[in-house]
């Protein structure tokens, strides 16, 4: 269970992340966002990632706790990158 939790906390930081960056607002929302709203994505990203850290330095221990949240973290990282380089026939399901 901590596993699942570390991974989603990941994937919505970096999800965060990505949506912070004009490029991607543009790509993905079609439109940019004001400063104060990317802002708030860019640090609610990080918390997230530093949340996951600490779930799992608590959930199973601190030194096997960072290895697992890199590894989950190199998962969730991938699987937002191949969303966004198959951002167009995600949008289309989606719009359709």
């Amino acid at each position: 269970m901590i596993h699942t939790v570390i991974f989603l906390l990941s994937l919505a930081g970096f999800a965060l992340l990505l949506l912070a960056m004009a490029r991607h607002q543009q790509d993905w929302l079609r439109r940019k966002l004001p400063a104060n709203r990317s802002r708030a994505l860019r640090l609610s990203g990080f918390l997230m990632l530093a949340l996951a850290f600490v779930m799992a330095g608590t959930g199973v221990g601190w030194g096997y706790g960072a290895v697992v949240w890199f590894g989950w973290m190199t998962a969730a990282a991938a699987l937002i990158v191949a969303a966004n380089l198959n951002r167009d026939r995600i949008l289309r399901r989606v719009r359709s």
